[in-house]
């Protein structure tokens, strides 16, 4: 099996990704304003900042769409004044932002992700190579809003996040043919997985992983008890499922 990916759920859809000694945070670094999802609450942004707890290292940040569960560019400029990390993958901001001009004055280095950059393989370490493609956000009134799922190796170990994709028109095209060892997915998507009316294309993951999901106490949709039904129907064609439901969570793959 060789060294496992560590993943821990922080709140929300943000994971630490924890591989041969390095930690990539994605969508992890978010505000308490305009969305019905978990907040990251003041304890955890403050041990972010300061390096403490599970936080002690960060090496890369990546986000995939600018929404505010998602990415504040407001917190992760304030985050980059306080700690050094190596590398940021965000998509590219409209002009010039307070965000994007900061990091250039101090020269970190940053992948603006643009159809321009769709697909492209970004070897960060020698064991990690990151990958991401544009779809449309699953919400009609959010199609102009650029997103990114994310494909990244792990030595011989694929993993995808899909995010907020939308399902309903995006079959994967650019995955046909490959193993995947995990794929990221919210409970939305996971409750039509096996829908062909809803999403007519396949992912081909040893194991589904379902995140995004609420904590019980913010739970205002009831997502939280669709998911919990749906896995209960699972495997199906073999194919494992787990969730990560629940603060600082992990699993290893």
């Amino acid at each position: 099996m060789g060294e496992a990916l560590r993943v821990t759920l922080v709140v929300n859809a943000g994971l630490l990704l924890e591989y041969r000694g390095v930690t990539l945070l994605m969508d992890g670094i978010y505000g308490t304003e305009g969305h019905p999802f978990s907040n990251l609450t003041p304890e955890l942004w403050q041990q972010m900042l300061e390096g403490t707890g599970r936080f002690r290292k960060i090496d890369y940040l990546l986000f995939t769409h600018h929404h505010p569960d998602h990415f504040s560019p407001a917190m992760t400029l304030e985050f980059l004044q306080r700690r050094p990390v190596k590398g940021v993958f965000k998509p590219a901001a409209e002009g010039e932002s307070r965000l994007d001009s900061w990091m250039l004055e101090h020269r970190i280095p940053c992948v603006s992700l643009s159809r321009e950059t769709d697909r492209a393989a970004y070897r960060i370490e020698p064991h990690i190579t990151v990958r991401a493609f544009a779809t449309r956000h699953l919400d009609k009134k959010y199609y102009g809003v650029p997103h990114f799922c994310y494909l990244i190796d792990f030595d011989d170990k694929q993993v995808l996040f899909t995010v907020d994709t939308d399902y309903t028109s995006e079959t994967f095209p650019a995955l046909s043919g490959k193993n995947l060892r995990a794929a990221f997915v919210n409970p939305l998507f996971f409750h039509v997985l096996d829908r062909p009316k809803f999403f007519s294309g396949r992912l081909d993951a040893e194991e589904i992983c379902v995140y995004h999901v609420p904590f019980a106490e913010d739970d205002s949709m009831g997502m939280r008890r669709i998911l919990f039904r749906d896995l209960e129907q699972w495997p199906k064609g073999g194919q494992q499922a787990r969730a990560l439901t629940e603060p600082f969570q992990q699993l290893l793959l």
